[in-house]
């Protein structure tokens, strides 16, 4: 079986010197972050910009075409949305909004040369990122992704070429109240599901943020596990979820795993940060075996963070529970290619 390695790739990040030619190889999709959504349209978003012709973000995206080009097997595709981002809301209100956006989402598909759309709605009926929402939402969302299916496989019969539709998806029950999971599941070829942020920016207690397995330090606390679980129960087929890894660490000022934090102290850390920077500047290492998870004591500073040990314990996961693969955010936050070495070696089959 051929698993899924896709990853995401920022625009507004520094890619020189990452081994991205090596990896290229190793990929089966990489999704460039992010478009977003003005007007109703989508447009190009890098660094804030709302210029479409930004140059470094056109470029970056001709680097990946150059990529697939001497890669055939590779897959690129245009991520819309992220964090924060507006007006997915009103794109998916009514019929013509909804073919407005789509017809528009296709237009800058070809225009820069993607082989599918995903959507990275945060999140349907939800307003917790600072978006707009309304419990319309819930029904709009599988409209509008009914929508793209419907003029993706018309491209596709007119061009002779399949294009992908996929989303990436919370993992906890806030983010199944707000979508129609059967459905949605239905319509993408595969669904990333974000299984880090666990503990993020609003956590008062230091806890394991992209855990495989609940601990007995956080019992009622959320895994990958527990995530995977509860999405396949209701409605999203294994064989389309592909599990998410972080290539970063979040942190708080806290004593220990699983102890209260001081009160707006939370910080994050790339991989590379943590391996060249916080270790060698006498930071404690600790695994808890119960959740497969590594963690730091930076100073007076809690870090959960994955190692090569973490993402090996997560590909052993989606092996033996027949998930579609796995996918991380960012690429650029292992610099060496620490991280991508064990999620490529712990996917191929003896």
């Amino acid at each position: 079986m051929k698993h899924i390695l896709l990853g995401y790739i920022a625009g507004w990040t520094d890619w020189s010197g990452l081994p991205l030619e090596r990896d290229a190889a190793r990929l089966t999709h990489i999704c460039y972050a992010f478009a977003n959504i003005q007007d109703g349209e989508v447009v190009l978003f890098t660094e804030q910009s709302k210029d479409q012709s930004q140059p470094r973000a056109v470029e970056g995206i001709a680097h990946l075409r150059g990529l697939r080009s001497r890669h055939p097997h590779l897959k690129l595709l245009i991520s819309i949305g992220g964090w924060g981002a507006e007006g997915f809301s009103d794109a998916a209100l009514t019929a013509s909004s909804r073919e407005q956006f789509v017809a528009s989402a296709i237009r800058f598909m070809h225009l820069h040369g993607f082989d599918g759309i995903d959507l990275d709605w945060e999140y349907p009926a939800s307003d917790m990122a600072g978006i707009k929402a309304r419990p319309e939402d819930k029904h709009n969302f599988t409209l509008l992704l009914a929508e793209l299916r419907r003029q993706l496989n018309a491209e596709s019969k007119a061009h002779g070429d399949s294009y992908l539709l996929t989303i990436a998806a919370g993992a906890g029950q806030y983010y199944l109240d707000g979508v129609e999971m059967p459905a949605v599941a239905e319509l993408c070829d595969f669904v990333n599901l974000m299984t880090y942020d666990f503990y993020n920016g609003w956590a008062t207690r230091a806890g394991h943020h992209s855990n495989l397995f609940n601990t007995p330090a956080d019992p009622e606390g959320d895994s990958c596990a527990k995530s995977v679980a509860l999405l396949t129960a209701n409605g999203l087929p294994a064989h389309k979820l592909v599990l998410g890894c972080a290539f970063y660490g979040r942190s708080l000022i806290a004593p220990a795993l699983g102890e209260a934090g001081l009160a707006k102290s939370n910080g994050s850390a790339s991989y590379s940060q943590i391996v060249h920077e916080l270790i060698p500047a006498g930071a404690v290492k600790h695994w808890d075996d119960d959740a497969k998870a590594p963690w730091l004591m930076a100073g007076e500073r809690f870090v959960s963070y994955e190692d090569e040990t973490s993402v090996a314990h997560k590909m052993a996961f989606v092996k033996q529970h027949g998930l579609a693969g796995a996918f991380f955010w960012e690429y650029s936050e292992d610099r060496d290619g620490v991280l991508m070495d064990a999620l490529w070696e712990g996917l191929q089959y003896e």
